[in-house]
């Protein structure tokens, strides 16, 4: 009895041992799974695989297209001084994108005549060359100019010749403006997502003389510009050459809804966000230099002198129709200064 008794325990021992160590043997096998992901993310982090490679589907590139201007870059003097303490870390690769270009001209004229209906031109338009269109206005000083290849449209209403509008202040305040300027260009099926979406810049107009200058107060202004901007592209802003946007209409203060605008541009370039490819850009350090050499473009000069004080990308949108839309580096400083250097390697640029 006493053998069978301890026979008993011995076995009672050893199955607590093996439900013990079994317990632990269970526990390591279900740690391992999520130990080695956990070691295998550790190691990525500080072994990152390379970046795929730039593809460079539309082989070279063509050169941004800067506004044209007699100022000599190369005599102006830079100084750096950044918050980082140096020139910033910035991607070296980007996406450039296809811009659309409208193939069929015929289409596209019937669509124009239908907008210029809209806006009050019932004659069939002026030809000025194979891709540009004139519609004027029988009963008002108004024409509107469009390019069929590029979309792109011109309104203007003679305002200096209509003594109505001088004396009109009936100039709509901000908020009544960026929504009569989203209403105008969204009933001609004009108003993009990208611009819907996008900061809007507005601006007061007075009559000084016989010029037009920028002010401050609603009460003075006869005309207010309200600027449509894109919304950004892949996490960087989208820059322009001037302070005017392609997308942009001024309102009169007229209580007259015929003579309410007196101007407006829409030159968007469509952009095709599944056409793209990737492309190497310069590093930091070259277009610093290039800028310090006079290149690249300033915008914004702000004497000789110049203080940088920060660096970043962005995408750049010319003034004159182009087929890529590309990234630039930016260059901001005291006293308003702005300067674009293009972004892409020179390798890649015709």
């Amino acid at each position: 009895m006493n053998s069978n008794m301890a026979t008993l325990t011995e076995v009672s021992f050893y199955a607590r041992r093996v439900v013990k160590w079994g317990a632990i043997g269970l526990v390591i096998i279900m740690l391992i799974p999520p130990t080695l992901t956990l070691i295998k993310r550790i190691y990525v982090a500080i072994n990152p695989p390379p970046p795929p490679a730039p593809t460079v589907r539309y082989g070279k590139l063509p050169m941004l297209v800067f506004p044209s201007t007699t100022n000599n870059f190369a005599k102006l003097n830079y100084r750096l001084e950044t918050i980082e303490g140096g020139l910033p870390k910035l991607a070296n690769v980007s996406k450039i994108y296809f811009v659309s270009i409208n193939k069929s001209r015929i289409l596209e004229l019937e669509r124009i005549k239908a907008k210029a209906a809209m806006l009050g031109f019932s004659q069939p338009p002026e030809k000025a060359d194979e891709q540009t269109y004139k519609f004027v206005h029988l009963t008002q000083p108004t024409q509107l100019t469009v390019n069929i290849i590029y979309n792109s449209y011109m309104y203007g209403y003679d305002w200096r010749s209509d003594a109505d509008i001088w004396g009109a202040r009936d100039v709509p305040n901000n908020g009544q403006a960026l929504v009569e300027a989203k209403n105008f260009w969204q009933n001609l099926g004009l108003l993009a997502g990208d611009l819907a979406d996008g900061k809007a810049k507005l601006t007061y107009l007075a009559l000084n003389g016989g010029d037009v200058v920028s002010t401050t107060a609603l009460s003075e202004a006869s005309f207010v510009r309200v600027d449509l901007q894109r919304s950004d592209k892949d996490g960087l802003p989208v820059v322009t050459p001037t302070n005017i946007s392609p997308v942009y209409i001024i309102f009169s203060g007229a209580v007259d809804r015929n003579k309410r605008v007196i101007e407006a541009r829409y030159a968007y370039s469509q952009i095709l966000d599944d056409n793209f490819s990737t492309y190497p850009l310069k590093n930091v350090d070259q277009a610093w230099n290039e800028l310090a050499a006079g290149g690249g473009y300033v915008a914004n000069p702000a004497g000789n002198q110049i203080v940088v004080r920060k660096v970043s990308l962005a995408y750049y949108e010319s003034d004159t129709p182009q087929e890529f839309f590309q990234p630039v580096f930016v260059f901001e400083g005291d006293g308003g200064f702005v300067g674009y250097v293009p972004a892409v390697s020179v390798e890649y640029v015709q």
